[in-house]
């Protein structure tokens, strides 16, 4: 009988436990919108919408009757149901979204996000519908700076254990051809490429000959495709597109299709972001050194 009693504390305390935990990981937010009264409207129907009492309605808008009137301009607490999310290291915004399968569009407006590109580690959103808080998933863990630097470290380390290093081409001008076909592109020394536009469905090629060292998502370049060009001592990188249709490992020749531009990341216009990277030192370069002159002109000053 003892036994008894002491297992059906144990399962209570464990049951107990279990609500408290769930308890922790379940939240509530509330935000105010503004709610213009439409012909035919009544605090029931806005109530019934949007979820808020009359009372609470009546309450936030100091109304002494439940009369309201055409263009009148209501504010309603919004209360969601959800979780808090605590952002870790190499998470994106994206990532988390569709790891919860929400909306981003809401989230940023709930957390009130001014660069949906940049989240802090340690930061705190508020998923709405979220029952509880899901593991993030990181096939790419490594940002595009650190993406080509441990490829450059790792092709370093394997020329210093061999005795007989392959011969390298002297990269210059006309060692590549341009990705896109275009008439339009701008350079800026502090973006470290050039970002070169075109019309959406616009392909992507490869300027030469290469292996696919990334193909995925970066934060604030979206869908991101790098490139080592071993014979040039070079990396490529084309950043923002819409469309990758290449996979780390492929090879792929000189004039072949990657990608698609696009306008994924932190942009908002269709464009092809491209860089290019020594390998020696991982250092970005002027890709106008390395293409052909052409008719391209450059956008603005």
């Amino acid at each position: 009988m003892q036994k008894k009693k002491k297992l059906a504390i144990i399962i209570t305390g464990l049951s107990i436990g279990l609500i408290f935990s769930h308890l922790l990981q379940a939240a509530t937010f509330t935000y105010y919108r503004y709610y213009i009264v439409q012909k035919g409207d009544t605090l029931y129907d806005i109530s019934k919408e949007y979820g808020v009492s009359i009372k609470t309605i009546k309450r936030k808008n100091n109304l002494r009757s439940d009369r309201i009137y055409p263009n009148q301009k209501l504010i309603l607490p919004i209360t969601v149901k959800g979780v808090y999310h605590v952002v870790k290291k190499y998470e994106t915004l994206w990532r988390i979204c569709k790891a919860y399968k929400v909306n981003i569009d809401d989230v940023i407006r709930l957390n009130r996000i001014s660069d949906p590109g940049y989240i802090r580690v340690g930061q705190k959103l508020f998923i709405p519908g979220a029952k509880k808080v899901v593991k993030i998933s990181i096939p790419e863990k490594i940002a595009l700076n650190k993406e080509v630097n441990a490829a450059i470290a790792k092709r370093k380390k394997g020329e210093e254990s061999s005795s007989t290093p392959s011969p390298k081409v002297i990269a210059g001008r006309g060692s590549l051809i341009w990705p896109v076909k275009s008439n339009v592109f701008k350079y800026e020394k502090k973006s470290f490429g050039i970002d070169i536009f075109a019309p959406a469905e616009t392909r992507i090629i490869a300027p030469a000959q290469g292996k696919i060292y990334f193909s995925g998502w970066l934060r604030g370049y979206g869908k991101t495709i790098i490139i080592e060009h071993s014979q040039l001592g070079l990396y490529t990188c084309y950043m923002h597109n819409s469309l990758n249709l290449v996979k780390k490992g492929d090879v792929v020749e000189k004039g072949e299709t990657i990608a698609v531009i696009g306008n994924t990341g932190t942009v908002d216009k269709t464009v092809l972001h491209f860089e290019i990277r020594r390998a020696d030192d991982g250092k970005p370069v002027n890709p106008l050194d390395y293409l052909p002159l052409n008719k391209t002109k450059k956008k603005g000053s």
